[in-house]
């Protein structure tokens, strides 16, 4: 029953979430009962009794190590790696992966809160899934990893299928370096690929371009959009969409024999998987962009549309037929 749920360790961390429709409460439950399994049973007296001893133990391995790295210095320990090593006694790898679990257990639940998907189409990850989510998400020992797997889990509960397992093992081998090229580069985004600007044609950005294709994260090559077949629907120009994403999309206006295309280079479906745990790029700002780029190419206007906005004209030609 979902009060015997309530009143174990699960508590100190789903706290928060006992406000949320009854179907997301009992689908994440499941999800952080997979994860954290007989820490569940626990009464949350005992499991933040045993969260601090985790953080103990962790002091105590610190305090041990520093007083071997000092004896060290001093000459007293002949081979300092080795008791460096026999340091570990005091994190053992059961100890460390509980602790791990219970970090992303805490940012799963402050996610699935916020998290705006559809909650008549959440559900409990599927067993295959979860399994491998846990093998991946148990080494996560630092903040932002344990966040990246506490994203991952409150998105795959609130919208079932969003993550592949290819991309729980791209991100649980993620360096800080591929992770902060990333960033910069989904921050440009404009749906599902980023405008082939010459920012990419050479320097550092075709260096970070090339980083994160062999990383599996962007394709190799980029990738040209043509127009469609003309039929003049509006003021004798034909219309083009070539690009839209969270409710904004580009439109433009062109005349009959207008040779414009637009080239982009794609997130792959890794890629495109962690960019929706990141930050929501400027969507209008990178379309405004790619439709300036656009206009040269002798189309006769270039439209960006945002819900909820007024149409705003990028680009007018001075006579259109």
């Amino acid at each position: 029953m979902m009060s015997d749920v309530e009143d174990t360790g699960l508590s100190m961390i789903t706290g928060a979430i006992t406000g949320l429709p009854a179907p997301v409460r009992t689908s994440f439950f499941k999800a952080l009962s997979d994860l954290l399994g007989g820490l569940t049973a626990i009464p949350a007296a005992k499991l933040k009794q045993y969260a601090q001893g985790i953080e103990d133990t962790t002091a105590a391995r610190t305090a041990f190590a520093a007083a071997v790295a000092k004896a060290a210095a001093d000459g007293g320990v002949a081979e300092p790696l080795v008791m460096q090593a026999a340091a570990e006694i005091y994190l053992p790898t059961g100890l460390r992966k509980a602790k791990n679990r219970i970090g992303i257990a805490e940012r799963a639940a402050e996610h699935v809160a916020s998290d705006t998907g559809d909650e008549t189409k959440t559900a409990p990850p599927e067993d295959d899934w979860m399994n491998t989510f846990m093998r991946f998400a148990e080494d996560a020992s630092s903040d932002k990893l344990q966040d990246l797997f506490g994203r991952i889990l409150a998105g795959q509960v609130k919208r079932p299928g969003s993550f592949a397992l290819s991309t729980l093992r791209a991100v649980s081998e993620l360096d800080q370096a591929i992770a902060a090229d990333f960033s910069f580069v989904w921050a440009k985004s404009v749906g599902e690929a980023v405008d082939y600007g010459a920012e990419y044609h050479r320097g550092e950005g075709f260096a970070r371009w090339k980083r994160l294709a062999e990383a599996g994260l962007m394709a190799p090559s980029e990738t040209a959009q043509f127009l469609p077949s003309f039929n003049p629907i509006l003021n004798g120009s034909s219309l083009w969409g070539p690009m839209s994403a969270d409710g904004t999309f580009l439109l433009i206006h062109f005349p009959e024999h207008c040779g414009a295309r637009w080239v982009g280079i794609d997130f792959t479906r890794v890629g495109r998987e962690i960019g929706s745990i990141l930050a929501r790029p400027d969507y209008e700002a990178n379309m405004r962009e790619a439709g300036l780029r656009l206009a040269p190419q002798g189309v006769n206007r270039v439209e960006l549309h945002s819900l909820g906005k007024p149409v705003e004209i990028v680009y007018q030609a001075s006579t259109t037929p």
